[in-house]
């Protein structure tokens, strides 16, 4: 037995014994739910613990509408059970220009843990904390003006955009378009679906995909639109008509978590115990890390160690997430490379995976 193996096996037991089931946010505000009130009243409070147990919901499961039945009844009628905080805060209006400039917002903290087993028991789907993050290049076409949006932009299309984002649970963000952004990136190169140059440009943000559109303003506000939606060579073109900014803003936002949620989601289901194999665990560090890795994921119920070698661990999960997603999700930000491949015989079959640590992009 190597060196390596020995180390391994004589903190096995103490590193095994730590707790590797609690919950990790990658999308670190997914928990935390801004709602606006018209006062401090009792029951414009109420009214808002239930509007942000609905969004925090919807961010979780993925769902645009939570169907009703007798879990989510109860919890609605007694939100307070789900979350541990709350405050007000007084903010800029969303709107640019609106009136009041100022608005009153009630901001509550729910515990992940709580809301993923309301999740269980309504069965309704989850959609992992863990999340791609999209960078939209965007032009705007209003007239013979054609612009790249940019983050600061006082844009109601992109005011649009990035709240319903921010409601749904979309990490979404936009190009700084400072004056090193403006010569490399014209309205030219988004239109045109330059995927090279946008590709370079992108490669500071670490975005996990890009949406690429073009947006062109019509009569009283109505908006024409054509995005393309690009993730590791795949690309999905759509064209969405929408009658205000508001609305362009939230159509394209639900298309592009329509497309996340069919390959993401993990639909309501029974535990299920898979055997995994992980290769390229090179010393004591990558142990340690890949076990809190794998524990701080949601759609792990739970983890087992089973055996230890040198540069190879032996494990099974419980999981309500079938093979072909679970594939997908740890795959997705590219510490665990899944093989097609499975190890052992008929009854002993584990799916492979490759430990890779670092995200890769």
């Amino acid at each position: 037995m190597g060196r390596f193996a020995r180390v391994f096996r004589c903190i096995f037991w103490a590193l095994t014994a730590l707790s590797i089931n609690a919950n990790a946010t990658p999308v670190d505000w997914l928990y935390d739910v801004d709602v606006p009130v018209t006062d401090q009243s009792s029951d414009a409070r109420a009214a808002g613990f239930r509007q942000a147990l609905t969004i925090v919901l919807k961010r979780v499961s993925g769902l645009n509408e939570i169907p009703p039945n007798a879990a989510v009844s109860a919890a609605l009628e007694s939100p307070q059970r789900y979350f541990v905080e709350y405050r007000y805060r007084s903010v800029d209006n969303p709107v640019p220009g609106a009136s009041p400039p100022k608005v009153l917002q009630l901001s509550v903290h729910f515990v992940d843990s709580a809301i993923q087993k309301l999740i269980t028991e309504a069965s309704l789907p989850q959609w992992s904390a863990n999340r791609p993050t999209t960078l939209a290049w965007i032009v705007v076409v209003n007239g013979s003006e054609r612009s790249v949006l940019g983050a600061g932009d006082a844009s109601p299309l992109l005011a649009s955009m990035r709240e319903h984002a921010r409601e749904r649970g979309l990490p979404l963000l936009f190009p700084t378009m400072d004056l090193e952004e403006q010569s490399a990136v014209t309205a030219a190169t988004v239109t045109s679906s330059n995927e090279t140059m946008l590709e370079t440009a992108s490669q500071h943000y670490g975005a996990d995909q890009m949406l690429v559109g073009r947006a062109t303003l019509g009569a009283n506000d109505a908006w024409t639109a054509d995005w393309q939606v690009w993730q590791h060579g795949n690309q999905q073109r759509f064209v969405i008509e929408s009658p205000t900014s508001e609305a362009a803003g939230a159509a394209v936002v639900d298309r592009m978590i329509e497309l996340l949620v069919a390959r993401y989601v993990v639909a309501s289901g029974n535990q299920e115990r898979i055997r995994l194999r992980v290769d390229g665990v090179a010393n004591v560090g990558d142990y340690g890390a890949l076990l809190k890795y794998l524990g701080g994921l949601d759609f792990i119920g739970g983890l087992q160690v089973e055996e230890v070698r040198a540069n190879v661990v032996d494990l099974s999960i419980t999981t309500r997430t079938p093979w072909d997603r679970l594939r997908d999700l740890l795959a997705l930000d590219g510490r665990l490379v899944p093989a097609e491949q499975i190890a052992g015989g008929p009854g002993t079959d584990r799916r492979v995976l490759t430990w890779h640590g670092e995200r890769a992009r």
